[in-house]
């Protein structure tokens, strides 16, 4: 049977069968400020507020202090759990910048099973351009990948192309996709923000696309109709 963590993302879980397989990568796609970030954090925060312990990464994208000051605007985040220790931030772009990618893994799996940390964000995942070879990319995506599944968590990783494409390495490795874009629908002139799910493995998951809202307490998800 696969464990299944509940997202903390109001409409999702009936629509994943109860919540995302545990341990599995999510990688989430889509254009800037369609609410992957948003996402990330509020299932983390939702962890939290469960007791368990949770790792927010990020790359080589906004700096720690900034990513809580807009995450502070939303009412999931609770800066006790940050000061108890069940939220953690770690900057991991400057930590490959410095120590290299093996060495930056490493620290990861020593981080993660130091704090038995339940949930992982990597917010992005700044690789790719330190490679000059794609096979090379590929050797140790698959390695990095590998090692994040046998750490046994929840691993959500923010990709930065807009959406996915063929050649995506990553979406053909993880173990989940969700799609985040703008569409206008009714009215050409106003775009609303839409997720998709594309794979979620060993998942009966919802095909369709479903609506995305955001308020100031965080994010829901609704079926179209």
């Amino acid at each position: 049977m696969i464990e299944r963590l509940p997202s903390g993302i109001p409409g999702l879980d009936e629509n994943i069968q109860g919540g995302y397989p545990t341990p599995s990568i999510v990688l989430l796609l889509g254009e800037p400020g369609t609410g992957k970030t948003t996402f990330a954090m509020q299932t983390l925060f939702h962890g939290a507020k469960n007791g368990e312990t949770v790792i927010y990464m990020t790359g080589v994208a906004e700096p720690i202090f900034m990513i809580k000051k807009f995450m502070g605007n939303y009412s999931f985040y609770d800066e006790a759990l940050v000061e108890q220790g069940l939220v953690q931030f770690w900057d991991l772009g400057t930590s490959i910048q410095t120590m290299g990618p093996k060495k930056a893994l490493d620290a990861i799996t020593d981080i993660v099973r130091e704090t038995k940390a339940q949930r992982i964000v990597i917010d992005p995942l700044p690789l790719s351009h330190l490679f000059t070879s794609e096979v090379e990319y590929r050797k140790y995506l698959y390695e990095f990948l590998t090692t994040l599944r046998s750490l046994q968590t929840l691993t959500i990783i923010v990709g930065e192309r807009a959406k996915e494409g063929v050649t995506d390495l990553e979406a053909y490795m993880v173990d989940s996709v969700v799609l985040f874009f703008l569409q206008s629908l009714d009215n050409p002139l106003i775009y609303k923000n839409l997720l998709r799910i594309r794979k979620m493995r060993g998942t009966n998951h919802a095909r369709d696309v479903m609506s995305v809202e955001l308020t100031k307490s965080g994010m829901s998800v609704f079926r179209m109709e």
